[in-house]
């Protein structure tokens, strides 16, 4: 069955703290699951990839194989599509491809 997974990241503009959302729907959009993380101080792109993360680990534990990310980080989904997998330069981006 696949699932989706929408994540948002917010940093705070005055103490640079961050904390990420998302929500876990089935395929009929029907709410599985919803979480939430405090990061401290980070990026929002780092915030989002946080929540991407997260889902996903969450996602295999339960056992879901297919999975549809859905973010409004356009910087995201460009790294994560574009990353190859022995590439330094972001260890989340490596972790969750």
């Amino acid at each position: 069955m696949c699932v989706f997974l929408n994540t948002d990241g917010a940093v705070h503009p005055m103490s640079g703290l961050s904390a990420v959302g998302s929500v876990i729907r089935n395929s009929k959009r029907e709410w599985i699951l919803g979480y939430n993380r405090f990061l401290g101080e980070c990026s929002i792109a780092t915030a989002e990839l946080w929540g991407v993360l997260d889902g996903l680990l969450i996602l295999q534990k339960q056992g879901y194989d297919e999975v549809i990310i859905q973010s409004n980080s356009l910087e995201n989904v460009i790294s994560i599509n574009d990353s190859k997998m022995g590439d330094p330069k972001n260890s989340l981006i490596r972790r969750i491809q």
